[in-house]
């Protein structure tokens, strides 16, 4: 098996930061699956949206 390149590392580790940052406000909040869900749909729009900025384009 090849080895994994950086890219891949630092997605894996960030997706396991997501991960237990959302796990971690379930437990303190009690919220829901779903208001996590709509949490990160927030934040995923923000973060389009100022990339979107520094570029001047609305795609990628």
């Amino acid at each position: 098996m090849a080895n994994p390149d950086q890219k891949t590392i630092l997605i894996d580790n960030a997706y396991k930061e997501i991960k237990n940052i959302c796990i971690n406000l379930q437990k303190d909040t009690n919220a829901s699956n779903l208001e996590v869900e709509d949490l990160l749909k927030l934040i995923i729009n923000e973060w389009e949206e100022k990339q979107g900025q520094k570029t001047g384009f609305g795609f990628r």
